[in-house]
């Protein structure tokens, strides 16, 4: 430990120390107790900069949790809590992300509660976040089902402030997870979400251009499910919806494939992908729900475990 941590070190317990003394002490009145819970939370928070400083996060973070309860509990002070449970969330984050989650969540509640609905909803997507990047497992649930819970409801909380960017990020990524990271993979419900997206660009002039983009998502995931039946239905619903997207690059992409898959194409299915990619670089969800499709007209590749080895073009 550095000179500059022991010293910080220090000052935090001397913080600590003082909080408690004021806990501990005995007031006849309750405006003596209050003012003496609201000094405590004002010495824990003091104690948090301090670790914080000396780089404690997790000693950081518990004094935060600590004002956070005097705050709540005693003071009913919630913009205060949940400040105080924002910053243990930050401290947690860098070295114990499980204990993040749970301060955040305290945060998202004292939040939603005083209808501070968007940062509830900013806070559940960096906990969404969270489980996915740090690979967290919580109630004996995967950390793909913990993520794709939080997203989702961080999507609801964005949707009741009409913040509809925000709220398509989420849903796009539950379809992303739902899709690509789920096991077993639940293409039918990443297919309506992709769907319902599609719809959402339509309704506006500066999005509407990304709604083929969606509708071909959509589509694969269909095709991933050996549902070309659905897919053709797919694609005739997109064009009733916007008029140009049999003619445009995804709806002849979409139309190709469908065709191959029905055919037991593995040449056509190959082709259509490299033209395509040629133009519009296939992205790596793209790529790996092809190569599920491929592998249901193409049996030399099931066999192969390898989705890098199994060559689309």
């Amino acid at each position: 430990m550095s000179a500059m941590s022991k010293a910080q070190k220090a000052k935090a317990e001397a913080y600590v120390k003082e909080a408690e003394g004021l806990l501990s002490k005995k007031g006849w009145f309750s405006s003596s107790k209050e003012r003496n819970a609201e000094d405590a939370a004002e010495s824990f928070e003091k104690a948090a900069n301090a670790y914080k400083i000396g780089g404690l996060n997790q000693e950081a973070g518990d004094s935060y949790v600590k004002a956070a309860e005097l705050y709540r509990d005693k003071l009913s002070d919630f913009n205060n809590a949940s400040k105080s449970l924002n910053n243990a969330g930050t401290c947690y984050k860098k070295i114990n992300p499980a204990d993040a989650i749970n301060a955040y969540r305290q945060a998202v509640s004292l939040y939603t509660d005083n209808a501070r609905i968007t940062q509830a909803a900013k806070l559940m997507k960096t906990i969404a976040e969270l489980y996915e990047e740090e690979e967290i497992e919580d109630d004996g649930k995967s950390y793909i089902v913990c993520a794709i819970d939080a997203y989702e409801q961080a999507s609801e909380l964005f949707g009741m402030e009409d913040s509809k960017s925000s709220t398509s990020q989420c849903l796009s990524k539950i379809a992303e997870l739902c899709s690509a990271a789920l096991d077993p993979p639940d293409f039918t419900r990443a297919s309506k979400i992709y769907d319902k997206l599609g719809r959402n660009c339509l309704g506006s002039n500066l999005l509407k251009f990304n709604a083929k983009g969606y509708f071909l998502q959509s589509i694969l995931c269909n095709l991933a499910i050996s549902d070309d039946v659905g897919a053709e239905q797919a694609i005739q619903k997109y064009e009733s919806l916007d008029y140009t997207f049999g003619d445009s690059r995804e709806g002849k992409f979409a139309s190709a494939l469908i065709d191959s898959v029905k055919g037991y194409d593995v040449e056509g299915f190959s082709q259509a992908c490299f033209d395509y990619d040629r133009i519009s670089k296939l992205n790596p969800w793209q790529t790996s729900i092809l190569v599920k499709v491929k592998r249901t007209i193409d049996e030399g590749a099931e066999d192969d475990d390898d989705d890098s080895d199994v060559d689309l073009t």
